[in-house]
């Protein structure tokens, strides 16, 4: 049976302490002469497990975190969270080392310093899908193609003034906008999206929820007018399922946990102020995974851009063209409900997402609803627009 490393450096020792010479130690063992003379220090120090030897290899793991980047990463981190406004996950991380010329870690290797430091805790992001069902989504490749938009309120400052957030993001280059609005009136939402796309520019397609103003049970009012006129697609997302505008509920509770709640307001006109300082930080400094760490300003690009007209100039009534999209699901009764309607659907659709697409440039007597599952026609129908 062949022997141990320790066996046969005990039998090197042994040999050598009853006198023989360490050149045919060495040569019957196979080892250097070396070798023995090392061995026979090592029984000489009187370690009781001298034959077992001592570790080898570095004194720390080859791919462990030297110890000085670790501090660093958690200094930084302290550094971000004591800025209210600031991210302070992996990637913004990574960029401040940059920015001190030291090399980053991993993302995923920054995660579990922060882990190991007790900086950080994973949070389910509590999203819900449906399993299995196909959802219509669109697809954005470029800045102006999607923005999502969202009504915050009403919220209160000292004294009982009252106000709403009308806030927006592009869901290509994260840039986000800020209104800050005394009431969800339909002249107040429409002039706040006007100032929003004044500094983020008209997108291809507005998304939004089926909350007032953006749409009432009965008829679709001065903001989809409006939307219309300028050219922008406004597209709705399912009754009761806010995660379809998951981008702009992300950012509504960034606004609330990293502004809102970490200052004290004198005043409307000084909320926003703060507000559009926000909303430049934001663009100029937060950096998401999404767009390869760059910020919201860096990823909106220097290309063509579309600007809103002023409300003044707008004509009155609707336009002869445009298209209005409301996704919706249908149940088991086989009903799309739409604008204070029930239209029965195809049991081809039943459990399914559709798409219905109002379009203003088909005459009513054609059919100006059409129903769309996966880009093919299931059903049309003819719905008045409606107002208030």
């Amino acid at each position: 049976m062949a022997k141990t490393e320790a066996e046969l450096r005990r039998e090197a020792v042994r040999r050598r302490l009853g006198g023989e010479s360490p050149a045919e130690i060495a040569r019957s063992l196979g080892r250097s002469r070396q070798w023995v003379a090392k061995w026979v220090r090592r029984q000489e120090g009187g370690e009781e497990d001298w034959a077992v030897g001592a570790k080898r290899g570095p004194e720390r793991a080859l791919h462990r975190t030297a110890a000085e980047l670790e501090a660093l990463v958690l200094v930084v981190r302290e550094r971000l969270v004591a800025n209210q406004w600031a991210q302070v996950g992996a990637e913004a991380i990574a960029w401040e080392l940059g920015k001190l010329g030291v090399e980053p870690p991993p993302r995923r290797t920054i995660e579990r310093i922060l882990a190991r430091g007790g900086a950080t805790r994973r949070r389910s992001s509590g999203r819900r899908e449906p399993k299995g069902v196909p959802y219509p989504e669109v697809t954005v490749e470029r800045p102006g193609e999607l923005h999502e938009a969202d009504l915050v309120g009403p919220r209160h400052l000292g004294g009982g003034v009252r106000f709403y957030a009308l806030n927006a993001i592009d869901l290509a280059s994260h840039s986000c906008g800020i209104e800050i609005i005394p009431d969800c009136s339909d002249q107040q939402v429409a002039a706040a999206l006007v100032s929003l796309w004044a500094r983020l520019g008209l997108p291809v397609r507005l998304q939004l929820d089926n909350g007032g103003p953006f749409v009432a049970p009965k008829g679709l009012g001065l903001v989809v007018r409006l939307c219309l006129q300028q050219g922008v697609t406004p597209r709705f997302v399912p009754a009761r399922e806010p995660w379809r505008n998951g981008t702009i509920e992300h950012f509504n509770n960034t606004f609330d946990k990293r502004f809102f709640r970490q200052e004290r307001f004198s005043s409307l006109p000084h909320l926003q102020q703060r507000a559009r300082a926000f909303e430049s930080f934001h663009n100029d400094n937060h950096r998401y995974r999404a767009t390869n760490g760059r910020t919201p300003a860096e990823s909106s690009g220097q290309g063509q851009r579309r600007w809103p007209r002023p409300l003044a100039q707008l004509p009155a009534g609707w336009p002869v063209a445009g298209r209005v999209e409301f996704v919706r699901f249908i149940r088991s009764d086989q009903k799309l409900r739409l604008l204070g309607r029930a239209i029965t659907m195809p049991e081809t659709v039943v459990y399914e997402y559709v798409t219905a697409v109002l379009d203003l440039a088909t005459p009513p007597t054609d059919g100006n609803l059409r129903v769309l599952r996966a880009g093919e026609i299931v059903a049309t129908a003819n719905i008045t627009i409606g107002g208030r």
